[in-house]
């Protein structure tokens, strides 16, 4: 079974500066999504677009590796996060996404 990488993302809160400007990013996001040619384009802006919201580990690469791995439920949970739900229910398998806010 492969090692899974701890994965910490920093989830900014709408006290956090550059609202709009992630929200810019969001939308870009969105849009590339939609026009990308192939899915491992869509892969590749997915992984780029999560990986600023990556606190460990630090070094983009392991980053984007570590997203890789993530499950399903992990991507689920963190885009919601992301979207402004403010809490995680626990996944029923005992995995865990461990997230912090830019207030803590």
């Amino acid at each position: 079974m492969t090692e899974l990488k701890k994965v910490v993302f920093e989830l900014p809160d709408e006290r956090t500066p550059g609202y709009l400007r992630r929200m810019k990013n969001l939308a870009e996001f969105q849009n590339a999504q939609k026009n990308a040619a192939n899915e491992i384009e869509r892969f590749e802006k997915l992984c780029s677009f999560l990986s600023g919201y990556v606190k460990e580990p630090s070094d983009p690469e392991e980053a984007k590796e570590a997203l890789m791995d993530a499950t399903k439920e992990q991507i689920d949970e963190l885009f919601a996060l992301i979207g402004g739900r403010r809490e995680i229910v626990p996944p029923s398998n005992g995995a865990s996404l461990e997230t912090t806010t830019a207030s803590e």
